[in-house]
């Protein structure tokens, strides 16, 4: 009474099963995530020509400090062996979670890089008048948002 032909089956049936094959390789995939951690001293620095460059309001990622707002940003600095253009994990406009930073824990955006005396250092952008902290064995977390 009720034919259907074997490549009609076939054909239903592929469409149905291919949307969760599909979905289980996703959620296999999410197994092979590189976490990029580092243990650092964080430091603070201001957007002042002695701190900076001559042109202190622009970062080395390009973006635009506004220096009364500066602590607002949430930005921070990487010593040069820790960015992508000197061999590094990191790349400017990448997110970290920093922790171990005491009231400066939180999730951050790489922006500028630090003089190439430094090494396994961070430094926070603060706005001027910010009191001078330190923190050592900090840990960066390279995060995704």
């Amino acid at each position: 009474m009720f034919k259907i032909k074997l490549t009609t089956l076939y054909f239903i049936l592929s469409m149905l099963l291919t949307p969760i094959a599909y979905y289980q390789s996703i959620v296999l995939n999410t197994t092979e995530v590189q976490v990029i951690r580092v243990v650092v001293t964080a430091t603070m620095y201001n957007a002042v020509e002695n701190q900076c460059d001559a042109d202190p309001f622009i970062t080395a990622g390009m973006y635009k400090i506004n220096p009364n707002k500066a602590s607002e940003h949430k930005w921070v600095a990487l010593s040069r062996n820790l960015l992508k253009r000197w061999g590094g994990e990191f790349d400017y406009g990448d997110f970290i979670h920093i922790s171990g930073a005491g009231h400066k824990d939180g999730t951050y955006k790489v922006v500028d890089t630090m003089n190439k005396r430094f090494k396994n250092r961070m430094d926070f952008l603060e706005t001027a008048g910010t009191a001078l902290y330190k923190f050592k064995n900090v840990t960066i977390e390279k995060t995704e948002i």
